[in-house]
């Protein structure tokens, strides 16, 4: 999975990026240039899986998560084709928004408004994907003039349906499509279908303030808030100074970003974890929410795919509770499933497969 971090100048793209991937890359090296990016993959922190990994005794193989760490944008330059190309990478979209006041770093727009600045950037998203499905609109009705299909006919009707949503002023994430539909528009990465995350970068003076718009979800959008200089301030202690910092400030319910953002944005973007375990290896495998255990088999290796015949399957907390695989069996908390089974966020998985 690919996220892609971006926003405008000064908001804290690469401070996020830092707390994300304990990199302590400049912050201000990318403040007048969207030709160049930093690029991250990262662990996903799960505790589970270390549980696990204790009781065999082997090191945890995390699932992964990379992050791109995009220069800054203008207002109302979103159509430079080098920055639409590092959005379009994305699975999904992290957009960073200014919450602060700092009297040493000039708002382009004169003040600190977060939601103004999220309404903005939606607009240059839906801008960017009306220019791309009018071109491809263009092309079909060029197409269709020469040879009738239904092909051709089923890709103009979702292209034209898209481009009327755009023009209600809705982003293609708030659209419903069918799965021929999804399948038609998949390969053109539109922005404004992405799963986006915006996250308030505010100061513990105003973090009350956006609290109420942290964890906010409306579909395929989340808004998270952070305190990007206090979190970095706050990861340079120990933790019981951590507690008496969090106190003073009356961030007591803060949540670090880290592990805040990662289970926040594996939920947006549909996806789940589950385990192989044994001797050699204990490792998290990322699939999407609803996958049969043949999808998760193939996540693995083709070959236990092609000659899948059983899944063995429990629960993480059903196996530590029960001290291993034999006394899981004898207690009937040990699964055998079929090909359609739908494997759980959390559970281990041991395949039978003819080889």
């Amino acid at each position: 999975m690919i996220l892609t971090i971006f926003g405008y100048p000064k908001t804290g793209k690469t401070i996020l990026f830092n707390l994300l991937t304990e990199r302590n890359e400049e912050i201000s090296k990318f403040s007048a240039s969207t030709n160049e990016f930093h690029k991250a993959i990262v662990n996903v922190p799960d505790e589970r899986l270390k549980k696990l990994a204790d009781f065999f005794h082997t090191p945890p193989v995390y699932a992964k998560i990379e992050y791109l760490d995009t220069g800054s944008i203008s207002f109302g330059e979103a159509k430079d084709t080098t920055f639409i190309d590092l959005l379009r990478r994305g699975d999904g979209l992290v957009h960073i928004v200014r919450g602060f006041k700092d009297p040493e770093i000039l708002h382009p727009k004169g003040s600190i408004d977060p939601l103004r600045d999220i309404a903005d950037i939606e607009e240059e998203l839906r801008a960017v994907d009306f220019l791309s499905i009018d071109k491809r609109l263009e092309k079909l009705i060029s197409d269709m003039k020469k040879i009738k299909s239904k092909e051709l006919q089923d890709e103009y009707d979702i292209f034209d349906k898209m481009k009327i949503f755009i023009e209600d002023e809705k982003p293609l994430r708030d659209m419903t499509f069918t799965q021929h539909e999804e399948t038609i528009i998949r390969g053109f990465k539109l922005l404004s279908l992405k799963p986006i995350i915006t996250i308030i970068n505010t100061n513990e003076e105003d973090f009350q303030k956006y609290k109420e718009f942290d964890q906010k979800r409306d579909g395929n959008r989340l808004t998270l808030v952070f305190c990007g200089q206090i979190e970095t301030e706050l990861l340079e202690l120990e933790e019981e100074e951590r507690d008496i910092f969090k106190d003073e400030y009356g961030l007591t319910e803060y949540e670090y970003i880290k592990s805040n953002f990662i289970r926040s944005s594996y939920d947006l973007m549909g996806l789940i974890s589950f385990f192989t375990v044994g001797e050699d290896e204990t490792r998290a495998w990322t699939i999407d929410k609803g996958s049969t255990a043949l999808i998760a088999a193939g996540k693995i290796h083709s070959d236990i795919q092609q000659g899948f015949i059983r899944a063995e399957i429990i629960s993480w907390s059903d196996f530590l509770d029960s001290g291993g695989f034999t006394n899981a069996k004898e207690k009937g908390v040990l699964g055998l499933e079929g090909k359609e089974y739908i494997v759980n966020d959390g559970e281990i998985a041991h395949f039978r497969f003819n080889k």
